[in-house]
């Protein structure tokens, strides 16, 4: 054999002896030995031998380091910091995020407390309920509720208010006092329109009723707050607290309600709506001076406003006349009756009276 055929076979002997090392390593390292990227680190590994003909030695490449995984819940944590910075500008200190609840495709409740209470006791539950709304910018406030605490039957979430204001609702909280501030929308701390107190029950859930005068709000500031927070006989922020949504009047003409009809129509006589199974259920409304029509079920029983379900919002109203709401409800029993709210920039006209139940 001639020299360079035997120069030939030796480099075509290591070539195939170093494929089967290379081979061999790719098949034996991972979980998943027919990657893509395996089968390119053998090729690579096999182009490093036949360059060095004298010391062929397998190069291999370092497998890739797993990408960093995002926060198990992005969206969770910021609508729980959202929510934390609300009670904060409201005046709890170190409110801490206890519990998240998805409400709706775009919704949410978050659970908060104060870290501590008077002398550095810890609070282990639950003592406002904030909802929340999920723009594209994220997530804002929407509303918040001392449950079983401060329930607010006057005004409603996004009635247009003026001074003097009425309130009513359910509270208990020391001595029985709660304060009630009206706030108005800017950049940072909110500014206070007004503040006063009124007197709901020092023990258990009483009744409060009363008005709350407030100044006028800065041209061009449509919406603010009025928020209840009860009285701790203590310097220590506050505990919990009900804040309610609310635009202000800016104009004379106060929406009117011309009628109201629904499908399935109610009975006659006793202007009840019975539903059975699964379907649609439509209010429409006529009315004057309207920018929006609200549509609530309010449960049956007493203090049933603060609880009310929010069954739709029509805000392209035909003609600026002719309002509709459709509501898909499920097989499941209720009863309650509808609270339609009608808001324009002079006002809000309300509208009660028809009676739902679901057998």
């Amino acid at each position: 054999m001639r020299p360079t055929q035997i120069r030939l076979a030796a480099v075509a002997g290591v070539l195939a002896v170093a494929i089967g090392v290379a081979t061999a390593f790719v098949v034996g390292h991972g979980p998943n030995p027919v990657q893509p990227a395996a089968v390119a680190d053998t090729t690579t590994t096999t182009e490093a031998v036949v360059t060095d003909g004298n010391h062929p030695t397998p190069a291999t490449t370092p497998a890739p380091k797993p990408k960093p995984k995002p926060p198990t819940d992005r969206d969770q944590q910021a609508a729980k910091a959202a929510a934390v910075a609300f009670l904060r500008e409201l005046g709890m200190r170190d409110p801490v995020a206890a519990t998240y609840k998805k409400t709706g495709a775009a919704t949410a409740e978050v659970g908060i407390h104060p870290r501590a209470g008077e002398g550095g006791v810890r609070f282990d539950r639950v003592t406002t309920l904030v909802q929340l709304h999920r723009y594209s910018y994220g997530w804002v406030a929407t509303g918040a509720r001392a449950d079983n605490v401060i329930e607010v039957d006057e005004p409603l979430a996004f009635q247009r208010i003026e001074s003097p204001l009425t309130v009513s609702g359910l509270s208990v909280a020391y001595e029985g006092t709660v304060h009630v501030t009206v706030t108005e929308d800017r950049r940072g701390a909110d500014r206070v329109l007004g503040k006063g107190v009124v007197q709901g029950g020092g023990t258990e859930l009483a009744p409060f009723q009363g008005e709350i005068a407030f100044s006028d709000h800065t041209v061009g500031v449509t919406a603010g707050w009025v928020v209840f927070s009860g009285d701790t006989g203590a310097d220590t922020g506050i505990v919990s607290a009900t804040a309610v949504r609310v635009r202000f009047v800016d104009s004379d003409h106060t929406p009117q309600i011309l009628g109201v009809t629904t499908v399935p129509a109610p009975s006659a006589s006793a202007q009840l709506v019975t539903l059975t199974g699964r379907g649609t259920f439509t209010v429409r409304v006529r009315a004057f001076g309207a920018d929006e029509v609200r549509v609530l079920l309010v449960p049956g029983g007493t203090g049933g406003r603060p609880h009310a379900k929010l069954l739709g919002v029509d805000t392209t109203g035909e003609d600026g006349e002719r309002w509709s709401v459709s509501w898909r409800y499920l097989d499941e029993a209720f009863h309650g009756h509808l609270l339609i709210q009608v808001n324009g920039r002079g006002g809000t006209a309300e509208h009660e009276g028809i009676a739902v139940l679901h057998t």
